[in-house]
């Protein structure tokens, strides 16, 4: 009986401890706000933090240079990723930013489309060179920004004008690579390069390829 007893103690004790952890586990989850919207402070080229309600965002769709990344076009050095967040903090500036959340992600911060006024922000700077298209696993697909990346790669607007600028996807693998590659004592394997869309060829330039096709 003795034994009996302790048993039910022992049992409450463990109960009663793992109840508030759960708890704790459960309000990790943060709800998602329906609408965001107010004054910003620009962290990087693609994210936003709103102060008053304590949130970071970061857009959906889109990526930016490294804070760290430079460029060279036709021989001119130009800082990549200060560039984009300046470019992020020129457009905010004393502006109310209007964010409409779809998901976290897996470190709460919240990926939404931003506007200020009519101007969608990742839309614009794709539009502009200033960063690319991109989809990351599991995150909103927004397709029609890879369009206006491909206008603007053809164009060779901003990013696009740069000789062996790495998109920054890339850039943290090559900088994070030595570490991996000395964990995982692979001698020196490499990722293959993730894919850019290809620069769309005008109406003409694609009939004039076909005319020369078919005189061969």
């Amino acid at each position: 009986m003795t034994q009996f007893r302790i048993a039910i103690i022992l049992t409450a004790l463990l109960t009663g401890t793992n109840q508030p952890a759960q708890a704790q586990d459960s309000s990790k989850a943060k709800p998602l706000p329906g609408q965001m919207y107010g004054r910003v402070r620009v962290i990087d080229g693609k994210s936003l933090a709103f102060a008053e309600q304590k949130e970071t965002v970061r857009l959906a769709g889109y990526e930016a240079p490294e804070i760290e990344q430079t460029a060279s076009s036709d021989g001119i050095e130009w800082p990549a990723g200060q560039l984009s967040r300046s470019w992020l903090i020129l457009h905010t500036l004393r502006r109310d930013v209007n964010c409409r959340p779809l998901q976290r992600d897996g470190n709460n911060v919240i990926i939404a489309h931003c506007f200020v006024g009519d101007v969608n922000l990742a839309a614009a700077a794709i539009s502009n060179g200033i960063g690319y298209a991109y989809n990351y696993p599991h995150e909103p697909q927004v397709p029609a920004y890879f369009d206006l990346e491909r206008k603007a790669r053809g164009l060779g607007f901003g990013v696009w004008s740069a000789q062996g600028l790495l998109p920054p996807w890339q850039y943290r693998y090559q900088t994070s690579k030595p570490r991996a590659l000395k964990s995982l004592g692979d001698g020196g394997a490499t990722l293959p390069p993730l894919p850019l869309p290809p620069v769309l060829r005008s109406v003409a330039g694609q009939e004039k390829i076909s005319r020369q096709e078919n005189l061969r």
